[in-house]
């Protein structure tokens, strides 16, 4: 079984919520992108000039990721991430235009178990997919236009021409 991986360690969470006049105008629109939201984000922390640690805190953010309902996640060193958090208590944090932030809080990493694949590709549903891809590009299929998509699309199984060449026999 392959090993846990870690998902989104050292990250902050900042919760957002539309300002009221922009819910309105936004009704109509589509729900912003988080990339655009976080470049609004780490913009109004950098440009507090008169807090340097905040401003080179902000300069270090990373997006790690944008969640449905108004949900940010960032990404920076640790020491940064901790003037982030001492922003946030002073009421210092700056939220992106058109936002207010109503929490910020760390994000505790998120495991994944992969899933191992085997090493078996069932013939059928190989030659099956090879063929309604095929179709699909209007390629005529042959003994060697199927040969040479396989070779293509599944390298290194070299017996690829004795397959094709028994399977084509038993048409």
């Amino acid at each position: 079984m392959a090993r846990p991986v870690q998902l989104a360690p050292g990250s902050l969470a900042l919760v957002l919520c539309r300002l009221e006049a922009q819910e309105a105008a936004a009704a109509s629109a589509e729900e912003p992108g988080g990339r655009s939201v976080f470049r609004a984000f780490r913009r109004a922390n950098a440009r507090c000039f008169w807090n340097l640690r905040l401003a080179r805190a902000a300069s270090r953010l990373a997006f790690q990721g944008w969640l449905r309902r108004g949900v940010l996640l960032v990404h920076a060193p640790p020491a940064s991430l901790q003037v982030l958090r001492e922003a946030w208590c002073r009421r210092a944090l700056r939220p992106p235009r058109g936002f207010r932030i109503r929490a910020v809080g760390d994000v505790f990493p998120v495991q994944m178990n992969p899933i191992a694949q085997s090493q078996f590709i069932p013939l059928a549903e190989v030659l099956c997919s090879a063929v309604s891809d095929m179709n699909a590009a209007q390629i005529v299929v042959t003994q060697e236009s199927l040969l040479e998509y396989l070779m293509k699309h599944y390298p290194g199984h070299r017996v690829w021409h004795r397959i094709i060449q028994s399977f084509w026999m038993d048409l």
